[in-house]
């Protein structure tokens, strides 16, 4: 509690026999004038010390009421001030023997009194007595002004101490509506000496804090993932009202308990609501003015501590419980998720009025803190210079505000367009983004419009203080400017032009987002297992066909490739031997031999008939005679054998043998080229111009590659086919031929051409709708599109008005959605 008095230049039109002192009493001014003749002393509240400053600057009510309206924010009726004005001169505090004021001049004889708080015209002489006489009557707070806090500091404004002023729940001015829903306080009597121990959780938060961070860093992955499926399985109203009923309720809670414990009044608790659509609870604290920095600076700090233990706890529920496939995992997440986003974007943010950054306006004891720093940063722009608002960190604090104001209309812009986007509104997405950006830019100028009145209005205070108001402002102020020439053409040309530029033909382009596929791939393989031989490429490089990449040990093959040789040559011999009869050699052979055999016959021909006379004479025995006949009939079978040799030698073989030896030489050299290939593909070369893309291919040197395993993958990207989604309400557009543009997000400041070639018969379903796939081919002779390349294309389509290529959306909901509820 410190008191500053220090001696202030006196008002014109006051008696030069006073003195006036201005008192500073816990950062609120007062004023006293002494009178040294009468040894007296008054006392004026700041507004009225303030008229009787700028008096000499205004000559009319309106004027001096609109100058007041400029510095309180309030507006002060005429009959106030004139019940002002006549309490001055009932206590003789008006220089009335030299020429005065228009608006006092009336004062100059007493024709006005004060009865029932009111200045009415004297009907008699009356000498105003008792209280009406001794102090300056009150000036009465409009309705529409907002009510002073109880225990507030007296004053036009009723401003709060720092980190207190314009607070939710402390400053009444701060929640325009709330539900009370019932009184607290017998509550928080019965359960603060129960709730008071967890105060000394601040004391292990920030080793909860440090073991959320680095489970957050370490899973990541995870983190994203799950948050992924948690967004697709939760509506909105869903995140609303469990964000309001735990982080929300769990603030609220704390701030009531924090508040009761530094003897603070917790009067309510309700719901209000913020952002024209978010429901959250509240408190209603009063007579905060007794609390001190340190008790100011903690009531603010409490809800930021308790956003960080639930954060704290989320992350660590989501990691303990992840596993076991319950609801705990799904709560912990949408609890860390919910408390992380409110500490950096609203509460935690000293940019945006939370308890953020009412801590700081409590840490530097400051109540206006932006309203300073708005006006130090106007300062320097316009170049002046106040000690009371300069400072290089106030600056740079209201431009960081500036800029982060504009930072989040474009961020919004951007969300809501790339949400529109991905289902698929195609040129009505940028316009409604456009539309949103315009409107948040238009709220955010008219904000800062507001900042830069209120600087005018303080340059006005200094300049009504230093006397240096021209007497002309005013009377520019009054009068009404006619509208500028200018101005009137602006607006018609522009909607001309506007006008023309809807009916101009618009070259209407679909497209998608796509994916690169190479003209030509093969995975490079073989059909037998072996021993990697020979490499002679390490991967990367680009071939030419029939390269030599690397070779398999194949010694069992070569050997089976040795065998069948030597077989296919025996069994090729057998055939030619075949074919080159009947041999002449072979008949003569065949013809003496008949002849011996016939010669044969005819001695064992005659022999016969002697043995059947001998036997008959005695001479020889039957066995004998039966030896000799036997004989004879085979001379006789062995010369018809030679006589079918030796025709059979004249005739040669058959087609059926030549045949028969041809096609066992056939298998043979079939069984041998079987091999011959196996030895041949043991040798893996490239099949085609292009690149090898599997890298480090020699360090499989000596390794085994089984059957069937690939050892490399070449592609060819001289040509690529891209695959693009286009959106199904947009293929009537899409033709085959048609040119196309891509651009890759890899090389975003390149496009490359190309043409549609082919278009899908089906209708895929994906995330963010129904599409339809179109292939387009696309020389790439640099070969700077990959496989696996994403990025965006355009497809030239039709040309139509402007006004109708970004209204296809509209016009597609009228003539279908409409149109399927017209009967």
């Amino acid at each position: 509690m410190t008191e500053q008095t220090k001696k202030v230049a006196l008002p014109a039109y006051l008696p030069k026999r006073l003195e006036a002192f201005k008192i500073v009493k816990n950062d609120q001014p007062s004023y006293l004038l002494r009178d040294k003749l009468l040894n007296k002393v008054h006392d004026m509240e700041p507004w009225q010390f303030f008229l009787l400053e700028v008096l000499p600057g205004c000559e009319n009510y309106p004027k001096l009421q609109s100058v007041f309206e400029d510095r309180f924010g309030r507006p002060i009726s005429q009959q106030e001030i004139e019940l002002f004005f006549a309490s001055l001169a009932d206590r003789q505090l008006l220089d009335m023997e030299n020429p005065t004021h228009a608006l006092l001049e009336p004062f100059r004889t007493k024709t006005y009194e004060v009865k029932d708080g009111q200045a009415v015209v004297k009907t008699h002489t009356a000498q105003v007595t008792g209280a009406a006489a001794a102090a300056p009557a009150p000036v009465p707070v409009p309705a529409s002004a907002p009510a002073a806090k109880p225990g507030a500091p007296a004053g036009p404004e009723g401003d709060l101490p720092a980190g207190m002023n314009d607070a939710v729940g402390f400053d009444p001015r701060a929640t325009r509506w709330m539900l009370k829903l019932f009184d607290p306080r017998p509550a928080l009597k019965l359960l603060s000496p129960v709730v008071a121990p967890l105060r000394y959780i601040v004391y292990i938060l920030p080793l909860l804090v440090v073991a959320a961070l680095m489970l957050c860093f370490e899973y990541s992955y995870l983190i994203v993932q799950d948050m992924e499926n948690l967004h697709s399985m939760t509506s909105l109203l869903e995140h609303v009202i469990f964000s309001m009923f735990t982080v929300n309720l769990v603030v609220t809670l704390t701030t009531a308990f924090i508040a009761y414990a530094f003897r603070c009044t917790v009067s309510a608790f309700g719901a209000s609501v913020f952002m024209a659509f978010l429901p959250r609870f509240v408190v209603t604290v009063s007579h905060v003015e007794q609390l001190s920095r340190r008790e100011r600076m903690w009531l603010q700090g409490g809800p930021l501590l308790a956003r960080l233990v639930l954060f704290s706890l989320g992350v660590l529920i989501w990691y303990n419980t992840r596993d076991g496939g319950s609801l705990a995992p799904k709560i912990g997440m949408a609890l860390f998720f919910i408390a992380g986003i409110d500490l950096l974007f609203v509460s935690g943010n000293p940019l945006v009025k939370g308890s953020g950054y009412h801590l700081l306006s409590a840490f530097a004891n400051e109540p206006h803190l932006r309203g300073k720093a708005y006006k130090t940063l106007l300062n320097r722009m316009n170049g002046r210079a106040y000690k009371d608002a300069d400072g290089s960190l106030l600056s740079a604090y209201a431009l960081l505000t500036t800029v982060y104001a504009f930072v989040l209309v474009i961020v919004a812009c951007l969300m809501v367009g790339a949400y529109l986007q991905s289902v698929m509104l195609g040129g009505t997405a940028i316009v409604l983004a456009i539309i949103m950006g315009v409107y948040l830019l238009k709220r955010t100028f008219k904000r800062l419009q507001m900042i830069q009145a209120a600087y005018e209005r303080s340059v006005q205070f200094d300049r009504w203080r230093k006397r240096t108001l021209p007497d002309t402002v005013g009377e520019a102020e009054d009068e009404l400017k006619p509208p500028s020439n200018w101005s009137r053409y602006v607006k018609i040309a522009g909607a001309l032009t506007a006008l023309l530029i809807l009916v101009m033909p618009y070259p209407y382009e679909t497209g998608g987002r796509f994916s690169t596929y190479p003209s030509q791939r093969q995975v490079i393989t073989t059909d037998f297992g072996g021993v990697v031989q020979t490499v002679n490429y390490d991967g990367g490089e680009s071939l030419k066909k029939g390269a030599l990449i690397a070779t398999l040990a194949t010694p069992d093959y070569q050997a089976q490739v040795s065998v069948y040789d030597a077989k296919v040559a025996e069994q090729a011999a057998v055939v030619a031997d075949l074919k080159s009869k009947p041999k002449p050699e072979y008949v003569a052979v065949a013809e003496r031999e008949l002849q011996v055999a016939i010669e044969h016959e005819s001695f064992t021909k005659a022999r016969v008939p002697r043995m059947e006379r001998m036997y008959k004479d005695g001479v020889v025995s039957f066995e004998e005679l039966d030896a000799a006949r036997r004989e004879y009939q085979v001379d006789t079978m062995q010369t018809a054998e030679k006589r079918a040799a030796l025709a059979l030698a004249k005739t040669g073989p058959t087609k059926d043998e030549i045949a028969a030896a041809e096609a066992k030489l056939k298998s043979l050299k079939d069984e041998r080229d079987l091999y011959a290939s196996k030895v041949g593909r043991a040798a893996l070369v490239m099949p085609f111009d292009g690149n090898l893309l599997t890298l480090h291919l020699k360090d499989r040197l000596n390794s085994y590659i089984d059957k069937g395993q690939a050892f490399a993958t070449v592609e060819d990207t001289t040509k690529v086919s891209v695959e693009i989604q286009v959106p199904e309400t947009d293929i009537s557009f899409v033709k085959v031929g048609a040119p196309v543009r891509v651009r890759p997000v890899a090389f975003s400041d390149r496009i490359y051409d190309g043409k549609v070639t082919v278009i899908d018969r089906n209708v895929t379903t994906e995330s963010m709708g129904t599409v339809v796939k179109v292939i387009a081919e696309v020389p790439n002779p640099q070969q700077e599109l990959r496989t696996g390349m994403t990025g965006y294309t355009k497809i030239e389509g039709s040309s139509m008005p402007v006004w109708k290529a970004f209204t296809l959306a509209v016009q597609r909901f009228v003539t279908v959605q409409v149109w399927s509820w017209i009967p």
